[in-house]
């Protein structure tokens, strides 16, 4: 019976933290209110209160369950036995996807209204990403698809340029749309370290959907 009471416990709070994520990244978090995911869920607010003691709780609980899944992602994604290029594919596509789902509303919000949320964001991007770029490019070097260039000055790049594209300010500024200039920034990163063998394998291996990347 506890074991069952259990169950039904994790279940609401998943089932309320995964339609508020869904909710706030589609529309933002800031002018989403409880009672609209309360009504929404067909569920009453002290349900929702009862696992997540104020809004902020489950933003955070939003944000924390994406980190750990997208770390658990980028680790499946580097540890495979697949060759650099495929696993620059993966990357590519996991990154594109986990972007179209966010959208600047949501982005925005974290920055201007949970400063301390969004620099726990960037801290795991200035962690993660490293990791997972080293090990990349040291085994396509050694495969001979990306130049024998320093791995630190390319991570550098790789992280300063995504850090700066997925800014709020730089898209309100310049009025873009977050997914619409990814594929041009990645266009612009690989071009600089895929050799002609790894362009090659990457135009032959690469969904033909997203054949515009490096054209």
């Amino acid at each position: 019976m506890l074991i069952n009471n259990l169950n039904e416990i994790e279940d609401d709070r998943t089932k309320i933290m995964k339609y508020a994520q869904a909710k706030y990244f589609a529309e933002g978090f800031y002018k989403t209110s409880m009672d609209a995911i309360a009504a929404e869920l067909q569920i009453s607010k002290k349900t929702i209160y009862k696992y997540f003691a104020t809004k902020n709780h489950l933003v955070e609980a939003v944000v924390h369950d994406t980190m750990r899944y997208m770390s658990s992602r980028l680790d499946e994604i580097v540890s495979s036995n697949q060759n650099a290029i495929l696993k620059i594919i993966s990357l590519l596509d996991f990154l594109s996807k986990s972007i179209l789902r966010a959208s600047d509303k949501w982005i925005i919000d974290i920055r201007d209204h949970m400063p301390a949320l969004w620099n726990k964001i960037d801290k795991f991007r200035s962690k993660k990403m490293p990791v997972i770029l080293s090990k990349i490019i040291e085994q396509g070097k050694k495969e001979d698809y990306i130049e024998d260039k320093q791995t630190e000055i390319i991570i550098t790049i790789f992280i300063s340029s995504i850090r700066a594209i997925v800014n709020p300010v730089f898209l309100s500024e310049h009025k873009l749309i977050l997914h619409e200039i990814m594929p041009v920034t990645f266009e612009i990163l690989l071009k600089g370290i895929l050799i002609e063998k790894g362009i090659e394998l990457f135009y032959k291996s690469f969904p033909a959907e997203s054949g515009k990347t490096l054209g």
